[in-house]
């Protein structure tokens, strides 16, 4: 039985990015590529760093290339490309036009229910003498 791997193999940075500009990455794929069994990749990006910033690199290639593929659709006039581009890149949506949650939050808070004896003492008038003496008009 071969040993574990405990890194990515020589030449895994090149074969990865390579991967990722052509559309065709995956980890089940990428494993397969680089001859390791998947659960020793996953093991290898997820506990080794400089694998794990090899990964992550290629995948922001990979990012990179989608995002450009859909930016020339959107001005293609592909309305679907301009809106996910818009939901991905700005957070806007057709449901949320303003932004993410930005918008205003009003709460309103009630105080408890008074007993009636309670509720009456406080709606009562009281008859107060007018400073001038006078009376009220």
């Amino acid at each position: 039985m071969a040993r574990p791997f405990t890194s990515l193999p020589s030449g895994a940075k090149d074969h990865l990015e390579a991967m990722a500009a052509h559309g065709m990455l995956s980890e089940s794929k990428a494993a397969s590529a680089l001859g390791m069994p998947i659960d020793q990749f996953k093991r290898v990006i997820s506990d080794h760093k400089p694998s794990k910033q090899i990964w992550e690199n290629a995948l922001s290639i990979e990012k990179d290339e989608l995002l450009g593929k859909l930016w020339s659709l959107a001005e293609g006039g592909d309305r679907q490309a301009a809106t996910t581009l818009l939901a991905v890149r700005h957070g806007l949506t057709e449901k949320q036009p303003s932004g993410g949650g930005g918008g205003v939050t009003v709460n309103f808070t009630l105080p408890a229910a008074l007993d009636a004896e309670a509720y009456m003492k406080t709606v009562q008038a009281t008859a107060k003498a007018l400073p001038d003496g006078g009376a009220n008009e």
